[in-house]
Order: structure tokens, then sequence, then C-alpha cells
């Protein structure tokens, strides 16, 4: 039993020499980042949150604000800290589930910008009239005849 044990520790035990390459082999396999590919892994990874029952960041990825960068790294446009740490600590996660879908994630990066995201997200019903109205001034007298309230 002891000489089975002793054989099956050389075997799991690695250089430091093969590590480097093995990684590199890993990352030449996967597919680099678009932004459509992006935004639905992000949207598939919020859908598992929501089952965890972790609606908070689930409802944030699946409509991020998000560019792209070099060398795989996505960037987030957050609207607070909170989110922000949030993402973080969830980074190693999003990137694993990434990597299981064939792509690379080399890198999250969040930038806090409230007023970006709020002109991106339109919260209440009247932030949604308005930025249609700015496209279609016609709406304001659709509103006007109808005595329509959006608040």
């Amino acid at each position: 039993m002891m000489k089975s044990v002793g054989v099956k520790s050389k075997i799991t035990e690695l250089s430091s020499d093969d590590i480097p390459k093995s990684e590199s082999i890993k990352n030449s396999m996967l597919k680099s980042l678009t932004l459509d590919e992006s935004r639905r892994l992000f949207i598939s990874y919020a859908q598992e949150l929501t089952t965890q029952k972790r609606t908070s960041l689930a409802a944030f990825l699946s409509d991020p604000l998000l560019k792209i960068g070099d060398n795989n790294t996505v960037i987030f446009t957050v609207g607070s800290k909170i989110v922000e740490t949030e993402i973080k600590e969830e980074a190693v996660k999003i990137v694993a589930h990434f990597e299981k879908n064939g792509y690379s994630l080399n890198k999250l990066n969040c930038k806090v910008n409230a007023k970006q995201i709020s002109d991106y997200k339109m919260f209440t019903p009247r932030q949604q009239f308005d930025s249609f109205a700015e496209k279609y001034p016609k709406l304001n007298d659709f509103a006007e005849r109808f005595y329509l309230d959006f608040d």
C-alpha cells in the first residue's frame, strides 16, 4: 500500500516549468471576447445568480454598461462603490464562467460613474417617457391630449 501512495504522489507532482506552458496552452485555446458575446455570457451568469437568490448583482449583470479593453479586459461602468465591490468579489467566478464557455477573460475593471449610469438606465416611467420624447417630440402632444401621467 505504501508503494502505491508513493507512486501516486510522483504522478501528481508538477515541476514549476510545466505550469506556465499548460496555462499558455489553455489561454491560446480560448476565443477572444467580443462585446456581443460578453453581454450574452454576463446574462447567462446573471441567470445563475438569480437561481442562487443573488438578485441585486444579477440585475446589474443582466444589462451591464461595459466596454471591451485590450487583452480581453472588460471595463464596467457602475453607479456605486457597493456594486464595484460586489463585482470584484465575484470576479474569479465570472472569469471561470467565461473560460467554461470557451472565452478568455483576463481582467475585470470597474469605473464608478453614477451620472453615466443614470443616462444609460432609465429607472422610472417618467425617465423612460422623457427619453422617448426627446427622440419623438410628438409624444408630448399625445401625452397632453390623453392626460397621461407617468409618475
